[in-house]
């Protein structure tokens, strides 16, 4: 131990001086005097130069006389003066927060690399305890997308704030306003391409507007009641918008031309769907309606396109009252299309075979409206949403 002040650097040297000195004028005197006595003991101590170059060892007091500007508190002054200095550098959790035991983000010790965004592995939105998820450390502040839509598959549901984070809202911003229509706006859709909107509304107008700069392109005429249902075509050619006269009028995407007027439900027309496929050589236009049917119009992709107008018609009425078809949605092939109603029942129509679109399936599968369906876009299953919760 005597000869262990050779391994002690210059620093190490001056930080027992400032203990020392912050040890004698504290409630810890006892331990001061105690220090003393072992620095100059084990000669840890620097040691000081005569006029020939000499070295000889030097006492407590003689290096409290060489440093008279080091006072008791000098220590406390250097640890205060720090975490300042270094939250302007490293932003902590907490600002202001005087500490020199923290840890993590709020340690004096942190670097740049500690304060790094940390993206987890797929393996931890997979892993579950006690059928939760594993919450991420507080350094975590983004989520991959894609691992945590995989560990969703893997493992279950994943808290929302993982898929979309606060700073997704904030990086929102308005692109363009355009005041277009007279009365409320119910409808909207983009085409196949992206590069245009189209818009329906209660003043009883198709608009197409340009998603890049926010132009209007063009007005389609001819609907004597508000817009209920706007859709559009697999090959993007066709627009299709059900009203509240309980007609569906068919446009030209291209020309802005009328195409067809479809007259065969007696009520308002609550959706409009074209089939994403060709079946059996065919091509199907499906509505719904609040007088309780389905209807699917076949149409040929010639031109100029002609639409049959005798509609195959489901009329699904099981009981009194209202039976309003209020939802449909064709599976990702275009094979089947489930419909939703206000008789709490949810139906399949399969569009291929020899006698054509037939009801395969029936189930009243809630105890209230269904107001939505959806596919999934890679199998033979589809999810429906209904007011019963």
């Amino acid at each position: 131990m005597d000869n262990s002040s050779s391994t002690l650097s210059n620093l190490d040297v001056e930080l027992l001086f400032l203990i020392t000195k912050y040890l004698e004028n504290g409630p810890c005197d006892l331990s001061a005097r105690v220090l003393k006595k072992e620095l100059v003991k084990k000669k840890v101590l620097p040691k000081r130069l005569d006029w020939e170059g000499d070295q000889h060892e030097q006492s407590f007091d003689e290096l409290e006389r060489k440093y008279p500007h080091i006072l008791p508190n000098h220590l406390l002054d250097i640890c205060t003066r720090i975490a300042p200095i270094l939250d302007r550098e490293i932003k902590p959790n907490v600002s202001g927060l005087s500490t020199l035991l923290g840890a993590g983000r709020q340690s004096l010790l942190r670097t740049p690399k500690d304060v790094e965004k940390l993206w987890l592995h797929i393996l931890e939105y997979s892993a579950r305890l006690n059928q939760r998820v594993l919450y991420p450390p507080v350094t975590c502040t983004n989520h991959n997308i894609v691992k945590v839509l995989n560990g969703r598959e893997n493992a279950g549901p994943v808290p929302r704030s993982f898929s979309v984070s606060n700073q997704m809202y904030s990086r929102t911003q308005l692109l363009c306003c355009t005041l277009g229509h007279l009365s409320a706006v119910y409808c909207l859709l983009f085409d196949r391409t992206g590069r245009y909107v189209i818009t329906g509304a209660d003043d009883l107008l198709v608009k197409v507007w340009s998603a890049i700069d926010g132009r209007l392109l063009a007005t389609l005429r001819g609907a004597s009641a508000e817009i209920s249902d706007i859709a559009i075509n697999t090959e993007n050619t066709l627009l299709a918008a059900g009203s509240i006269d309980r007609l569906i009028r068919v446009w030209c995407l291209q020309t802005a031309t009328p195409v067809a007027i479809l007259t065969a439900h007696t009520g308002m027309i609550t959706g409009v769907n074209f089939c994403p496929g060709i079946v059996d050589g065919k091509r199907y236009l499906a509505s719904t309606s609040s007088d309780g049917s389905v209807a699917i119009w076949c149409y040929s992709n010639q031109t100029p396109v002609i639409f049959n107008p005798k509609p195959i018609q489901f009329i699904e009425r099981t009981r009194p009252g209202s039976a309003q078809m209020i939802s449909g949605a064709f599976s990702s092939g275009g094979m089947f299309l489930a419909a939703g109603s206000a008789d709490h029942y949810v139906r399949v129509y399969r569009l291929s075979g020899p006698a054509g679109p037939q009801r395969v399936l029936e189930v009243e599968a809630h105890t209230d409206r269904v107001d939505s369906i959806q596919w999934a876009n890679f199998s033979l299953r589809f999810v429906s949403g209904s007011k019963d919760g």
